[in-house]
């Protein structure tokens, strides 16, 4: 994709228009540097950051890009998924503020208002078992939205070690997740003495793969 000046300055009015609905301390700083970027950065950004841009917003009609965490969650972009439950999945996020951070995304496309109780319960999991695996300080859940797309940040918070948004290396983020990730339990074997009479009447259990 190549952008004209034209492009640019519609594709940064759209991301300028989302970044404000974000509650994030660092949201002026966001704004500013987006606001300078060039041709050329504006399309390393949106290529580091996997931002879809549709054809409406290169002819300047300001139809809102397809949400980046919808695409996750419909398995169109690749992502490192740690643990899920019916109403959200756990992801590591690709440019964490501290190591370990998470993402939990409500698999409907929701608000922050409206976020199911499922998607905090998921969050306080991660963050417990952050806790024993990576020994943080503290931990901090906060929640955000992006697209329009209500998330929960896990972020562990380590001493001396202040937050700043880095992108990982793909083989730290391959050995987090190993590490982080829920396994799903193996159903508990049946005695051969008792397995008749235990089966005799068992609904039948349907397990989703993700």
């Amino acid at each position: 994709m190549t952008l004209t000046k034209e492009q640019a300055d519609e594709i940064k009015k759209q991301l300028l228009v989302q970044v404000e609905n974000l509650p994030q301390e660092n949201k002026e700083q966001i704004k500013q540097q987006i606001s300078q970027f060039n041709e050329e950065q504006l399309e390393a950004f949106l290529d580091q950051n996997k931002v879809q841009v549709q054809q409406g917003a290169e002819t300047g009609n300001t139809e809102e890009p397809k949400c980046i965490f919808c695409s996750i969650i419909e398995n169109k972009m690749p992502s490192y998924k740690i643990a899920e439950n019916k109403k959200a999945i756990a992801i590591l996020e690709i440019n964490p503020l501290t190591k370990g951070h998470v993402l939990i995304l409500p698999l409907e496309h929701t608000t922050i208002d409206k976020l199911p109780k499922l998607s905090m319960s998921l969050a306080q999991k991660i963050a417990k078992k952050i806790k024993t695996k990576l020994k943080p300080e503290d931990i901090k859940l906060e929640t955000s939205s992006f697209q329009g797309h209500a998330i929960i940040n896990v972020v562990p918070l380590y001493k001396d070690i202040p937050p700043k948004k880095e992108k990982a290396k793909e083989e730290d983020l391959k050995k987090l997740q190993v590490l982080l990730e829920t396994k799903k339990r193996s159903p508990k074997a049946i005695s051969t003495t008792t397995k008749s009479k235990s089966l005799k009447g068992l609904q039948k259990i349907s397990f989703r793969i993700p």
